[in-house]
């Protein structure tokens, strides 16, 4: 079972505005003012403030664990080797490397991982200062998995079953798991308005999912980081021992009297409905996703209005609004609102203009 929050961020940005062409210099010339704007805005981010901001968050609520950081293509630090207590070296690896990312930048990703209340988590940001209007600076995705369920390394699946089983069956456990996902999501959420404070932070999706067993397993689907879909959580911690726990998970869901309200995905992470949706169990093991689409985060033209239900904001959550429908596009280009809300002041942190 997959665990799946997203937050969006949003700040204040500027239109940017296009060439004008021969006819609307004309209509200039003559005191006229034609529409440049090109649909997209230009946030004021700057690299330090984003790194800064978001290690202070993650601390303030004890993430201390570094995983990576990305900026441009370029991997300023990749914890190969599992340390601990790490965020400060991600810091003092970014600092290195000030002179070059300190201001501008195309795109940036942050990872660290956490381990709470018998969660393993893998959160991660992502910022671009230019995207849609209206649509989120930055997200920072929270994924993660029940350690009761999380197969271990050369564990057989009658072991697996027998340890697994009191948890994957016991629908007040796994509600205690959900309740605890959500007040983790909502205290990262309150953390980054903290450390933003003049950025509007909000819960897109914060929701359980149970994912479908595949007919024919195969090998990692591979997601780029941009796509809707992506899982930070399988990317970095992927194995191929999961498909054991999706087909034994799948199999204690539906022995239950009364699934629970959970999100059904396929394993790439695509929304095919709820374990609740009558004949949800009986469709067809390689069902097509109602998500399917190869848009990106970026690009692309959809409707999310908070990821309920929908095809849209890499969720499918009753969290924040109806179903939303418009595949192929991206969680940057139309998350409802917040082009204009508010600004990184960077004379509150040092950063956001």
């Amino acid at each position: 079972m997959k665990l799946f929050g997203a937050i969006a961020l949003y700040v204040a940005a500027e239109d940017i505005l296009r060439a004008p062409r021969f006819f609307e210099k004309i209509k200039r010339a003559f005191g006229g003012k034609p529409d440049l704007r090109t649909g997209r805005v230009r946030a004021a981010l700057e690299a330090t403030a984003v790194v800064e901001a978001t290690r202070d968050a993650l601390r303030k609520i004890g993430v201390t664990n570094a995983v990576s950081l990305v900026i441009d293509d370029t991997v300023l630090f990749h914890d190969r080797e599992g340390h601990a207590d790490d965020l400060g070296d991600l810091f003092l690896a970014f600092h290195d490397n000030e002179s070059v990312f300190g201001q501008g930048f195309r795109e940036l990703r942050l990872a660290v991982e956490h381990k709470e209340a018998g969660l393993h988590l893998v959160l991660e940001i992502q910022a671009r200062p230019e995207h849609p209007k209206d649509a989120a600076a930055a997200r920072m995705l929270v994924s993660g998995r029940i350690e009761a369920l999380t197969p271990r390394p050369s564990e057989d699946a009658e072991a697996y079953r027998k340890r697994a089983e009191p948890v994957a069956t016991d629908p007040k456990a796994l509600e205690l798991y959900r309740l605890q996902f959500s007040a983790l999501v909502d205290r990262v959420r309150d953390a980054l308005a903290g450390a933003m404070p003049t950025a509007r932070v909000e819960v897109e999706v914060a929701e359980p999912r149970i994912v479908r067993p595949a007919a024919t397993p195969g090998d990692k689907v591979e997601q780029s980081p941009t796509a809707r879909n992506y899982d930070p959580y399988d990317h970095y911690y992927y194995s191929p021992s999961w498909m054991m726990a999706d087909v034994f998970l799948w199999s204690a869901m539906f022995s239950m009297m009364s699934p629970p309200h959970y999100a059904v995905v396929d394993s790439g992470n695509h929304y095919q409905g709820h374990t609740d949706d009558p004949g949800i169990q009986d469709g067809p093991t390689d069902a097509a996703p109602a998500d399917a689409d190869t848009g990106s985060w970026w690009d692309g033209d959809a409707s999310t209005g908070g990821g309920a239900d929908g095809a849209d904001a890499g969720g499918t959550s009753d969290v924040g609004g109806e179903a939303g429908g418009d595949a192929g596009g991206s969680w940057w280009d139309d998350a409802g609102g917040g082009g204009d809300g508010g600004g990184f002041d960077g004379g509150d942190f040092g950063g956001f203009d």
